[in-house]
């Protein structure tokens, strides 16, 4: 048995991963290897886009892409939460 699966990075380009999920011994090998063959496909996939993250963490965009940080700021919501307990509830009025 094996997984497959592709990795479609933003220039669409096509990175194809394939796993290899050899069954254990016993009751429920087929799962156990399923499981482990998954443990190593998101091995396989973290590598590939550590280095994205890290480039993208760093504030250095790619070539094509914009640095879009500053949007990020203008779309941030401020969220206050009540540390005296829940937050009010909203009451519904009707038309008078």
């Amino acid at each position: 048995m094996e997984l497959r699966a592709v990795l479609t990075a933003r220039d669409g380009q096509k990175q194809p991963l394939r796993v290899r999920c050899q069954p254990e011994a016993g009751a429920g090998g087929e799962l156990r290897g399923l499981l482990r063959g998954l443990s190593e496909l998101q091995e396989q996939v973290t590598a590939l886009l550590a280095p994205l993250v890290q480039q993208e963490s760093g504030g250095q965009a790619g070539p094509g892409e914009d640095n879009d940080d500053d949007e990020d700021e203008e779309n941030t919501i401020d969220i206050k939460i009540c540390e005296d307990g829940p937050s009010l509830k909203r009451i519904k009025t009707g038309p008078s």
